[in-house]
């Protein structure tokens, strides 16, 4: 693909959520949510925050990550606490997780607390027309905390977070479907 831009993939002005996969040491996909960063969509260039994390050491390591464009709330709620497995993906080469609706490949440079990312290569995979679901956004602000809570140690402020979790699963409940349920569902299983 020629003259690739990051809105050709859906990326807009913002933060955009993907599911990163990097390569471990030992050859097996590391997988990942990820908020990038996009100021500019019409260019090839983005960041990334990237915390002490397999994702960053990878990065560190190898220079490249990739990133899915997935709309399944229960591949983002397993891949926040876990590496997605095989059977998750339809192709290891380059990796694309089943249902995606597109991948890119970023040659990923760290800066202080950020990847900086330049787009080299990807695919459009299916092209759907989508609404905004509160559940899955409801779903993925949830994940973001409970990400917080499950790797802090004040209980008060882990008593806050899950406060704030609760409350999305209300709407993830209200709002959502079936995967949105699922999500959750991981989400207070890795929780207690």
């Amino acid at each position: 693909m020629e003259n690739l831009r990051l809105a050709d993939f859906g990326f807009v002005e913002g933060i955009n959520e993907i599911i990163a996969i990097t390569r471990n040491a030992d050859g097996t996909w590391n997988t990942a949510p990820i908020g990038v960063m996009v100021e500019d969509s019409s260019s090839t260039s983005a960041k990334a925050r990237l915390y002490r994390s397999h994702t960053r050491e990878n990065v560190k390591r190898e220079g490249i990550m990739y990133a899915n464009v997935v709309w399944d709330a229960e591949i983002f709620a397993i891949a926040s606490f876990d590496d997605l497995g095989e059977s998750f993906f339809e192709s290891l080469n380059p990796p694309v997780l089943r249902n995606s609706a597109g991948w890119c490949k970023f040659r990923a440079m760290l800066k202080g607390a950020y990847a900086n990312l330049e787009l080299l290569d990807g695919e459009i995979l299916r092209r759907e027309i989508r609404t905004v679901n509160r559940g899955f956004n409801a779903v993925i602000e949830a994940l973001v905390h409970a990400t917080r809570h499950v790797i802090l140690k004040d209980e008060k402020m882990r008593k806050e977070l899950l406060e704030k979790i609760l409350y999305y699963r209300e709407i993830a409940e209200k709002c959502g479907g079936e995967k949105e349920k699922k999500a959750f569902k991981v989400i207070m299983d890795r929780l207690r």
